[in-house]
């Protein structure tokens, strides 16, 4: 068994940037109210569309931060690692 572990690194910045872009549309269009005559349930649609809108607002939220770990790990990871290859060149 190897304790080796090996990230590929433009394959998880091209995630954390896709996944970045798609909160970033998220939060460009929101959903909104249908337009239309007011009905008795017209309140209740509205009020739905608003609980929808908040809890998005918390998801993009939370995509942008996850995004920006997930950038920030990588990183660190290539900072660690040159660290290591640097370490294992003045052993030689």
């Amino acid at each position: 068994m190897r304790s080796e572990l090996s990230v590929d690194i433009p394959a998880v910045r091209s995630w954390a940037t896709a996944l970045r872009r798609t909160g970033e549309r998220m939060e460009a269009d929101p959903p909104s109210p249908g337009a239309g005559p007011v009905w008795s349930c017209t309140a209740a649609n509205a009020a739905a569309v608003a609980a929808a809108q908040r809890i998005l607002a918390l998801l993009t939220g939370d995509i942008a931060g996850i995004s920006e770990a997930a950038l920030t790990t990588m990183d660190d990871y290539e900072a660690a690692d040159d660290r290591a290859a640097a370490a294992l060149r003045r052993m030689r």
